[in-house]
C-alpha cells in the first residue's frame, strides 16, 4: 500500500486516476492507498459544525413521511 503525505502527492494521484479513466484504461491492480491528511484547524471545525447544523432541516419523522 502506497502512503501518501503532502497535498501535492494528493492532486498528482487524482490527476492520475482521472486522466486513467478519461483515457478508458482499467485501474491499477495496486489502487490502495493511505492519505495522511493534518488535523483540522479549530476555524475548519467550527465550519463543519455549522454546515451540519444548516443542513438538518427536517426531523427523522418528517423525513420519513417524505418517502413513504
Amino acid at each position: 500500500m502506497t502512503t501518501i503525505q503532502s497535498p501535492h502527492g494528493l492532486a498528482l494521484l487524482m490527476g492520475n486516476l482521472w486522466l486513467r479513466h478519461r483515457a478508458g484504461q482499467e485501474p491499477s491492480s495496486d489502487n490502495m492507498y493511505m492519505v495522511d491528511l493534518p488535523p483540522l484547524s479549530e476555524e475548519e471545525k467550527s465550519k463543519l459544525r455549522e454546515d451540519t447544523v444548516d443542513n438538518q432541516i427536517y426531523s427523522q419523522d418528517e423525513l420519513y413521511g417524505v418517502w413513504i
